[in-house]
């Protein structure tokens, strides 16, 4: 994954994000949304023939920043709990 900050202001973050599968953006951007101090996250293909995303993060009270590093924790955790489930799901049969 390459990721260039392309705005950052008190309360809002643009990203440019490449060579990333967009299901990974809209974990984090399902992750931020969940968080009362953004207002809004967006993920937005650029183009269709390569993966060239932009993400915005619009915050009321809280960094940006600080934001996205708690919805990239709180999306890691999420993977590695649906990663043991598959896991566990397959050791049963």
């Amino acid at each position: 994954m390459l990721a260039e900050i392309i705005q950052l202001k008190k309360n809002e973050l643009e990203l440019k994000i490449e060579e990333e599968d967009i299901s990974v953006m809209y974990i984090i951007q399902y992750e931020l949304l969940k968080q009362t101090a953004v207002e809004f996250a967006g993920v937005m293909l650029k183009h269709p023939l390569i993966k060239d995303y932009m993400m915005r993060v619009l915050t009321n009270k809280k960094d940006p920043v600080e934001a996205l590093s708690e919805a990239n924790l709180l999306a890691s955790e999420y993977v590695r709990h649906l990663g043991k489930t598959f896991a566990d799901v397959m050791n049963n049969q």
